[in-house]
């Protein structure tokens, strides 16, 4: 009898960035990563070499890997795939194309949608881990006078 696989919710994960041998802290409730954040199950996949300061920076080699991890994720049950890095969103396309759930890499495909809703002379603010690699690539935006009502933010040299 074949086993039935339960469905998931995929979370696509960068590099940990732990020496080896140190298990990572408990996560609290609401946190992306925690069992306790969500009531239905929840199974993740490391990005093979998608260090953050990699991943921020757009480096295109990572596509395969963000691909395969995808991949492995639907075939563990994902039926919808998620990061926990918004500079994922650069790996959108990729990884929809190569898989067959719905796949939310980044809250950041939300930027053109909620431009289209503010009046404008309103600003939206993203708040991003480093400020200094964001690009406006990020925003998937087509008008160059929406970028006016963008403020970007980071929280660079804090605790992540």
């Amino acid at each position: 009898m074949e086993s039935q696989v339960e469905s998931c919710l995929g979370i696509l994960g960068l590099e940990p960035g732990l020496p080896a041998g140190v298990t990572p802290p408990a996560l609290p409730s609401g946190a992306l990563f925690s069992s306790a954040t969500f009531d239905f199950p929840v199974i993740s996949e490391t990005v093979e070499g998608a260090w953050a300061d990699v991943a921020m920076q757009g480096d295109s080699e990572l596509e395969p890997a963000f691909v395969a991890a995808a991949r492995r994720l639907v075939e563990r049950g994902a039926v919808v795939i998620t990061s926990n890095c918004g500079s994922a969103v650069r790996y959108q396309a990729a990884v929809t194309a190569t898989v067959t759930v719905p796949v939310v890499m980044s809250s950041l495909l939300l930027v053109p949608a909620l431009l289209r809703q503010l009046p404008p002379e309103t600003k939206l603010a993203v708040v991003t881990a480093d400020s200094r690699v964001f690009r406006d690539d990020l925003l998937g935006l087509s008008d160059p006078k929406e970028r006016v009502q963008m403020v970007i933010g980071g929280i660079e040299g804090g605790k992540m």
